[in-house]
C-alpha cells in the first residue's frame, strides 16, 4: 500500500497525491458536480439567447430563469472553494449553510438594484429558482455525507 505523501485536498483539483508508484485518486464532491452542470447550463443558456429559436412561452421563460439555477450552483461551488482555500482547511455543514445563505442574499440584492436602479422589474420567479437551486446544493451533499465535510470524516 501507498503511504500519503500530502494530507492537503486540492479542492480547486480534487486530486490527491500518494508517494510511491505516483498514483492519483480524484474525488470529486457533490458541489462540485453541480457546479459544472450550473457552468454548463449558464454558458449554453446565454449562447441560446442570442438565437431566436422559438417564440414559445415557455421556452422564453426557461431562458428568463436558467442562468440563475446554473449561477446560484457555480457561484456555491467557488465560494466553497474561496473557504477552503483562503480561509479554512475543512468545511462544515455551518460554513455551508452560510455560503448558500451568502449566495441567496447576493442573489437578492442584484434582483433589487435592478429593480431600482436598472428600472427592470422584480423578478419573482428568479428568487424562487435561486431558493430550489440552493435547497438542491445545500442537501444533496448532506444526505450523500460527502466527503470533504469535517462533520462526517
Amino acid at each position: 500500500m501507498c503511504k500519503r505523501f500530502s494530507k492537503q485536498y486540492l479542492h480547486f483539483l480534487p486530486i490527491e497525491i500518494y508517494e510511491g508508484d505516483i498514483m492519483k485518486k480524484i474525488r470529486i464532491g457533490s458541489i462540485e458536480i453541480l457546479g459544472y452542470i450550473g457552468i454548463i447550463i449558464w454558458v449554453v443558456v446565454v449562447f441560446l439567447r442570442d438565437y431566436n429559436v422559438s417564440d414559445n412561452n415557455v421556452y422564453l421563460f426557461f431562458l428568463g430563469i436558467l442562468p440563475n439555477l446554473g449561477g446560484a450552483w457555480a457561484a456555491t461551488m467557488f465560494a466553497k472553494w474561496a473557504v477552503i482555500l483562503g480561509w479554512e482547511q475543512n468545511l462544515t455543514v455551518k460554513k455551508h449553510f452560510i455560503i448558500c445563505a451568502g449566495i441567496f442574499a447576493l442573489a437578492f440584492g442584484s434582483e433589487m438594484i435592478h429593480s431600482l436602479f436598472l428600472s427592470s422589474p422584480f423578478d419573482i420567479y428568479d428568487i424562487l429558482i435561486t431558493i430550489i437551486a440552493l435547497i438542491v446544493i445545500f442537501f444533496i451533499p448532506i444526505l450523500t455525507k460527502d466527503r470533504y465535510f469535517s462533520d462526517y470524516s
